[in-house]
């Protein structure tokens, strides 16, 4: 115990007596502590985001019309020797239509799959827009208004007019904030639609919605549930697709095998349907926190280069040390403790401004183009304590290893050659 505050002391000294430099260096490596903090609070608060609103807005399961068993699946016959023989058992046909039917009977099953808490029906179609000359192609949703509100949030998300009001106007629309934006109409306004069938009909806005995507609000629109069967010549009892909400969200891809299994038809989870998204912005985080670990390695680099000062200019002190009884061990122990006090005053001064300055981003409002992917008020930030926890292991990591090599340099030191010259 003596030794070791023998050695913390001597490398305390050490340190105080080139304070310009100590403090340069220690200020690198609070630098990249904070910035790791930030980073961390960014990368997952964006994540943490995109989520967030793809579950608030989209169902946790789509059951597609499309048949589990109508994949085309390819089975060996013969024996299994002979296993150049094969059959097709089943096959997709290229124009058939993705339609789930009887509508009535898979919603009464589906409603029936345990945690499973609302169940609605959509039809999805295409048409283009119109408003005096201004025209916009748009993916259209035909939906049960009273169902798709208990699905996600689009009822909260209506920033004029009411998802209400489109269940009692039979030819209301629904438009997505940057389509009404685009096409220079407004609530209660009047615009022309030109469906997939040829037919143009006139359409009363009920209301306009901003999910806060973008692709949502620039070409998405809600129609009620008849109209959009019509269009797509569709009975009654027909639809394209089926939204589930559930009760039970880290169970979703169980509940989705479940539904798969009683209904015979695909069911999608929120995951599987927005997985491209969710992995491009992942492997963009990804490549940032790898830039943000070279701030680390420039920091430590640092750390290398004023320990290397300080051996040179104590070799002298060194030798005496040596020559009084100091080991290689204790040599090596001063130069590594300086590597590890400079670790960790810059890891806490680091940890400390990156929660200050992850706070201040946070609290900034945020301006959106008109291309953006995601539209928010604020920037989105998650601190974790898993993320200082790795941040100040880190940084700590590199001070050590960066002292290392002076450390070494200092124990191989020869006193006689020293003292002599």
């Amino acid at each position: 115990m003596r030794q070791l505050r023998l050695i913390l002391r001597t490398a305390l000294l050490y340190l105080l007596g080139r304070r310009r430099q100590t403090i340069l260096v220690t200020a690198g490596v609070a630098v990249g502590a904070m910035v790791m903090i930030v980073t961390f609070a960014l990368t997952n608060g964006v994540i943490e985001s995109i989520k967030e609103k793809i579950i608030n807005v989209s169902p946790h399961v789509t059951l597609k019309g499309e048949k589990v068993q109508g994949k085309e699946r390819m089975l060996m016959g013969g024996s299994p020797a002979s296993s150049d023989h094969f059959f097709i058992v089943s096959r997709i046909v290229p124009d058939e239509k993705k339609e789930v039917k009887p509508s009535t009977g898979v919603i009464s099953l589906v409603e029936e799959v345990p945690e499973v808490d609302a169940v609605a029906p959509f039809v999805l179609t295409h048409g283009v827009l119109r408003k005096s000359k201004l025209f916009r192609q748009a993916s259209l949703r035909g939906i049960v208004p009273e169902r798709e509100r208990r699905i996600g949030n689009l009822g909260s998300s209506i920033v004029s007019g009411s998802l209400s009001e489109l269940s009692y106007t039979p030819d209301g629309i629904l438009l997505g904030a940057g389509m009404a934006k685009k096409l220079g109409a407004s609530y209660r306004d009047l615009v022309r639609l030109t469906a997939e069938n040829g037919k143009v009909y006139t359409m009363t806005v009920t209301g306009v919605f901003a999910s806060g995507f973008g692709a949502a609000d620039d070409n998405t629109a809600y129609i009620n549930l008849p109209l959009a069967q019509a269009i797509n010549h569709f009975a009654t009892n027909v639809v394209s697709g089926i939204g589930v909400h559930t009760t039970a969200l880290p169970r979703v891809t169980e509940i989705a095998r479940m539904i798969e299994r009683l209904t015979g038809y695909q069911a999608e989870t929120w995951e599987e349907a927005n997985a491209n998204l969710l992995t491009v912005f992942t492997r963009n985080n990804n490549i940032t926190l790898l830039l943000v670990v070279f701030v680390f390695i420039v920091s430590g680099f640092g750390v290398s280069n004023v320990l290397i000062t300080i051996v040179l200019q104590k070799q002298k002190d060194i030798a005496i040390m040596k020559s009084m009884g100091f080991g290689i061990r204790s040599i090596e122990g001063i130069f590594l403790a300086q590597g590890l006090l400079i670790g960790l005053a810059g890891t806490l001064l680091g940890l400390a401004g990156g929660h200050g300055l992850t706070d201040l981003i946070g609290s900034l409002p945020l301006s959106f183009g008109e291309n953006a992917v995601v539209r928010v008020k604020s920037i989105t930030v998650a601190e974790t304590t898993l993320s200082y926890v790795i941040t100040a292991c880190f940084s700590v990591a590199v001070s050590a290893v960066a002292s290392y090599s002076p450390a070494r340099r200092a124990a191989r030191l020869k006193p006689v050659d020293i003292l002599r010259a």
